[in-house]
């Protein structure tokens, strides 16, 4: 598309040089110098002719004089006998080589693989975006094509190994994960992140395991970067998989730190923390509750009853969450670190915290008006043995 513009903006342009060039001329500029040469001449030979007359020359020089004029006539014949053709080739020959400029720009445009790059782009966006009406198979099929072909002319683009490397991760094709990462890591083999994703893609093609060359590119990124996020998720896996739940739990924690707490993966790392303490042998905090509807409400079944316990005074972000009907009460849950919300603290992590049963009028997580909602008041966790009672009884 770009090159065709420029095409259509070039033939505008010589649309202007060459129209002067080619329009009929306001005045017949040929035939004004002829007759001004002729007329010279005759000028020139009647000139000769008093001269002759007048005994001023003789019959030789008069013949040399009239052959010179008559040289001199003949001599501006040539250049001025056909002017308008001469001028038309030259214009003509302007427009042919104006025409064929944008084909040779466009030469040169595939011949320098600029096209692909705007088609890898515009791939690129469409998948960002999300406002292509092809599959996003059809997408990523196009994208691995014009970035293989564009890799074939220059193999030393770190940023398309690295496309291609995560698209085949997608596909969970790891095996050619693994070799479009490594030719990026020959590429930049001191850039810690890539090393990090070129250590997962050797783990999953290896079959989770890092006895091959995983552990090896894993124990190189962490030298480079010793809080790199991804490392520090691969060797905890790799802590917890030998053994070592400590490790595990210190790297995962870390790794914690370093994410947006509304994140997936934070979510993950809660989870695999939570495991490894369980491993070793920690008892992990937790609460009974015991959910109840006051007799003195009426509310329909099938609406959706959310308990949680959260922090005293601290975020309104539950620290762990169960999800029921209106049917199943009474009830008792237990609640711990097993049941936390994405990105939240986990319940461990606390010392006060309150537990909160609500029926939601709309399903929402969110409280809104109309809900109904009991609550237990401010309690120390590990201090309460027995369970937890919490009566639904008033309305928002």
């Amino acid at each position: 598309m770009m090159w065709l513009i420029m095409a259509l903006l070039v033939l505008l342009a010589a649309g202007f040089v060459i129209y002067p060039l080619l329009r009929k001329p306001v005045q017949n500029t040929p035939v004004t110098i002829a007759s001004a040469n002729v007329i010279l001449f005759n000028e020139r030979l009647a000139e000769f002719d008093g001269q002759l007359a007048d005994g001023h020359i003789d019959d030789n020089q008069y013949g040399d004089l009239v052959s010179d004029q008559q040289r001199l006539l003949l001599a501006d014949e040539p250049e001025n006998a056909n002017p308008k053709a001469s001028g038309g080739r030259g214009a003509w020959l302007l427009l042919a080589c104006l025409l064929l400029l944008p084909l040779l720009a466009f030469s040169l445009y595939q011949m320098l693989g600029a096209s692909d790059d705007v088609a890898i782009t515009e791939l690129l966006e469409k998948r960002a975006n999300e406002s292509s009406g092809m599959s996003d198979l059809a997408v990523k099929q196009q994208l691995e094509n014009k970035i293989s072909r564009r890799l074939r002319s220059h193999p030393d683009n770190i940023y398309y190994w690295l496309t291609l490397a995560r698209l085949h991760m997608e596909e969970s094709d790891f095996s050619q994960a693994s070799v479009k990462y490594q030719k990026a890591v020959s590429l930049s083999p001191n850039d810690s992140n890539l090393l990090a994703e070129y250590a997962q893609a050797v783990y999953f093609r290896d079959g989770n395991n890092f006895e091959g060359g995983a552990g090896a590119v894993l124990d190189n990124a962490l030298a480079l970067d010793p809080d790199n996020l991804t490392a520090l998720g691969l060797q905890g896996i790799r802590s917890f998989e030998s053994g070592d739940y400590q490790k595990a739990i210190v790297s995962w924690q870390a790794a914690l730190r370093a994410i947006h707490p509304s994140t997936p993966q934070a979510q993950a790392l809660q989870s695999g923390i939570a495991r490894a303490r369980q491993e070793l042998g920690q008892v992990l905090p937790s609460v009974e509750v015991r959910v109840t509807l006051s007799p003195e409400l009426v509310i329909s079944q099938g609406m959706v009853v959310f308990v949680y316990a959260r922090e005293w005074q601290g975020t309104p972000m539950p620290l762990a969450v169960a999800k029921l009907q209106v049917e199943d009460l009474p009830t008792t849950v237990r609640l711990d670190d097993s049941m936390a919300m994405p990105g939240g603290k986990l319940l461990s992590s606390v010392e006060k915290v309150e537990v909160v049963a609500r029926v939601s009028i709309n399903g929402s997580a969110t409280p809104a008006e109309g809900d109904f909602e009991g609550s237990t008041g401010a309690f120390i966790l590990g201090d309460q043995a027995e369970i937890v009672a919490v009566v639904i009884d008033r309305q928002l």
